[in-house]
């Protein structure tokens, strides 16, 4: 409940750029080499390769959802609440916006976007998923996850059914019979995918090993209260507080979980805090790309459904998709994480804690990677589920700042 509550209190406010400043000198590790510029080309070739688009599309399309993210911060301040939805459609390149009533509907044309009148509050779709997870308690086999479904003005359940027993069963029966009570759509998503947290100058996207336990994906350079220097990632990723952490050249860089508070896995998130306090170490505004050319991040924005991202990971490296969802809740078997969003973008193991960006032309902060089903960017054994954390909560819970630059 305190992430709904925190959500609601954060309700009219744009997610923006919160730092810019010049990066600090190169360190003694392997980093972009200082002659490659950060360069939106290489996000723009993943998105034509994994999206299907071609050159002139994907301008098109990032024009538009500039547009739709600019409405989307104009519907925010237009409305005293979160609508019952908000997604890109990019059949038309327009934001569309769930409202309950002709009032909200037009502000939202106002404001640039096109309003969908549906029978269901979001405060009444929030209702029916807090009842759900409520039913859920601890975790049922075979239910993966579950949350609201915007475009259906609904709620919406995952199931994998090679996991599926009686307790399935009598859960999906149940959770039916809260959504005919309310007078809700529940849909029930089955596939073969379970997920999992993939654990496996500080750039986003490259390596770093949590003492002896795995490899795992650098997200974001931040800086904090005190001269604080560091990095966000998964919370997975930084489960043991004090622990060295250690750069992709194997040297120290710094300390996961420092003070044995800033690690998250649980209801309320998946995200974990690095200290980097080395010698010849230094945070950049970097994430790393494709082909050896970074891009810098220039702030941070909250992923709408339907919009295009891009991801960076040590194990996959340079991905692209969409996102799927929003606010979902995710059951990883040994823990279950509300708030997360899902892609389609593929993933592997190691990528845990990576950057999630959109928009190469100025990219923008979204999340880090918590974790992904079965099918990874070497074996499409299926549909394609890859998980994020949103970045704004991490940087609201520790007061940090993103480290940032100019595109």
């Amino acid at each position: 409940m305190e992430r709904r509550f925190r959500k609601a209190a954060l309700w009219g406010a744009t997610v923006a750029a919160v730092l810019a400043g010049p990066l600090g000198p190169a360190h003694a590790v392997p980093r972009p080499d200082p002659s490659p510029q950060p360069s939106p080309r290489g996000m723009l070739d993943a998105m034509r390769r994994d999206l299907g688009l071609t050159a002139q599309q994907v301008r098109t399309r990032l024009a538009q959802e500039t547009d739709a993210h600019r409405a989307a911060a104009a519907v925010r301040r237009a409305l005293g609440a979160p609508p019952a939805g908000m997604w890109f459609d990019k059949t038309t390149g327009k934001l569309v916006v769930a409202v309950t009533g002709a009032a909200d509907a037009q502000r939202v044309r106002s404001a640039g976007a096109v309003p969908k009148t549906v029978p269901h509050s979001r405060a009444a779709l929030t209702a029916l998923v807090r009842q759900i997870t409520g039913r859920a308690g601890k975790g049922v086999p075979g239910v993966t996850g579950w949350g609201v479904d915007e475009r259906a003005n609904g709620a919406v359940v995952r199931i994998d059914r090679t996991r599926h027993t009686a307790r399935t069963d009598a859960f999906e029966k149940a959770v039916r019979a809260l959504g005919t009570r309310a007078k809700i759509p529940v849909t029930v998503e089955r596939s073969n995918q379970t997920p999992r947290q993939q654990g496996g100058s500080v750039v986003g996207g490259e390596r770093w090993t949590p003492g002896s336990e795995g490899i795992c994906s650098i997200g974001f350079s931040v800086d904090g209260p005190g001269g604080f220097q560091g990095f966000l990632t998964a919370g997975h990723c930084t489960l043991t507080a004090d622990q060295a952490a250690y750069g992709k050249d194997g040297s120290r860089m710094g300390t996961s979980n420092p003070g044995g508070g800033h690690s998250i896995n649980d209801r309320e998130g998946d995200f974990g805090l690095v200290g980097v306090d080395q010698p010849g170490w230094t945070v950049s505004s970097y994430v790393a790309g494709q082909g050896g050319l970074p891009v810098t991040v220039t702030g941070s924005q909250e992923g709408l459904v339907g919009m295009s991202i891009c991801h960076s990971g040590q194990s996959s490296g340079w991905h692209c998709g969409e996102i799927t969802r929003v606010d979902q809740t995710v059951d990883y078997g040994n823990t279950v994480i509300a708030g997360l969003s899902l892609t389609n973008a593929c993933s592997a193991p190691g990528d845990s804690g990576g950057s999630y960006v959109t928009q190469p032309n100025a990219p923008m902060a979204l999340g880090v990677h918590s974790g992904g089903g079965a099918a990874t960017c070497g074996n499409f054994g299926g549909p394609t589920l890859t998980i994020f954390q949103p970045v704004g909560e991490a940087l609201a819970k520790w007061n940090l700042r993103l480290k940032t630059g100019s595109p």
